[in-house]
């Protein structure tokens, strides 16, 4: 991204680079966030070779590659780089990321404590999926959620 904003502003200038760079801030956490839907939902992941601490690790390190390579790329003069919008997207997509590596006990906590930091399609997905850490127990959400309505 770093190499494609400079082509750009030597191309096209500072005002079109910011205007092609603008947003990345959210769609790039967004596509994290449903690659994450992708793998947790089982498509994409071979029977065979399941998934793994190491892949979800290396998701999250994508993550944080993808954020600091987006800031430099976007350090210009009259760049419409949002910080606080960044930190606020990138950080819900790695809570997402991290939800896959959570045991059901801690998975659990996390969603009495924050029903509505995601989607409830989300955390029923969440629930339902098969990690390095957990086996699903979608009846485990149902009865938290059950708990939380009362």
């Amino acid at each position: 991204m770093t190499g494609s904003s400079d082509y750009l502003r030597e191309a096209a200038g500072n005002a079109v680079t910011a205007y092609t760079f603008s947003c990345l801030e959210q769609y790039i956490p967004l596509c994290l966030m449903e690659t994450t839907r992708v793998i947790a939902g089982g498509e994409g992941i071979i029977q065979k070779a399941s998934l793994t601490m190491n892949g979800i690790e290396a998701l999250d390190r994508s993550g944080s590659v993808l954020y600091r390579d987006l800031k430099g790329a976007t350090s210009f003069d009259n760049s419409f780089w949002d910080v606080e919008l960044a930190a606020v997207s990138f950080e819900r997509s790695a809570s997402m990321i991290a939800m896959m590596e959570l045991e059901m006990e801690e998975l659990c906590a996390f969603y009495s404590s924050s029903p509505d930091e995601f989607s409830q399609k989300d955390f029923e997905m969440m629930f339902s999926m098969e990690g390095p850490r957990r086996r699903g127990d979608l009846g485990r959400y149902r009865n938290l959620k059950l708990q939380l309505r009362r």
